[in-house]
């Protein structure tokens, strides 16, 4: 039978073949948003606040600290705490600023008068060559750091061909002796923001030498799109057949 009505409907089919087009299209969509959202909603069941290991020693030595009860070891912790999370990308001015002065605090608790005071100073040669150089390699600005990691490394306890010798270097603030109250009583609320992380079976379980949750939303759920999408094809071609559907190629 011939028509010359040539208006499709996804939503309202006319022919047998649109339906089960229609029909076989949104049953595969709903299984692509339960693969993708689902999987992210059972993450949000499953989590659950857990700390870094950093931020378990920095709590007592920070109380120690405040209490005036601290010892030699209390103010390291602390301080390699801190720098350990100033490392966070997603940290605000303020709060990196509340960190380098604890930091700093840190330094000046460990440290002797005169050790201090040549820290200081080459904390402030980096922060001068910073504004001026062109380029992160300039030797000048590299032999800086080297002096800041050689002094402020040892006196925190941080290795010096670390990371967190590196963040030490470039987080020091030219003024590191003080540090306001209010600073103090913002740097725990800094460190729990910071190094409290959401953690499941599904993002500690190692899957091919991946976290699952990463492995499965980036291989997984390209594996399944493609599954889909043959799939799709398969069952298209059965109708096909099975209707004696040819398509012109004229």
């Amino acid at each position: 039978m011939q028509t010359e009505d040539y208006k499709i409907s996804f939503f309202r089919p006319t022919t047998q073949r649109a339906l089960v087009n229609r029909n076989l299209t949104i049953k595969l969509f709903l299984l692509w948003a339960v693969a993708i959202f689902g999987f992210q909603v059972l993450l949000k069941i499953v989590e659950k606040p857990v700390q870094e290991e950093a931020l378990l020693r920095f709590t007592p030595a920070w109380e120690n600290v405040l209490a005036g009860e601290a010892i030699e070891q209390d103010y390291k912790i602390a301080g390699q705490s801190m720098v350990q999370a100033m490392g966070k990308i997603t940290m605000s001015p303020d709060n990196y600023a509340s960190l380098r002065d604890g930091v700093g605090w840190m330094l000046h608790e460990v440290c002797s008068d005169e050790v201090f005071a040549v820290i200081q100073q080459d904390v402030q040669t980096v922060n001068a060559l910073r504004e001026q150089i062109t380029t992160l390699q300039d030797s000048d600005y590299q032999a800086a750091k080297e002096a800041v990691i050689a002094r402020a490394a040892p006196a925190l306890g941080i290795d010096q061909g670390s990371l967190l010798a590196q963040l030490l270097s470039i987080g020091l603030s030219n003024d590191m002796a003080g540090i306001s109250d209010e600073n103090k009583q913002r740097i725990p609320e800094i460190m729990q923001l910071h190094m409290t992380h959401n953690r499941s079976f599904l993002t500690d379980t190692i899957f091919l030498g991946f976290p699952f949750h990463y492995f499965y939303n980036a291989v997984l759920l390209l594996v399944f799109f493609i599954g889909l999408c043959w799939y799709y094809c398969y069952r298209i071609d059965r109708l096909h057949a099975r209707l004696n559907f040819v398509e012109r190629t004229d």
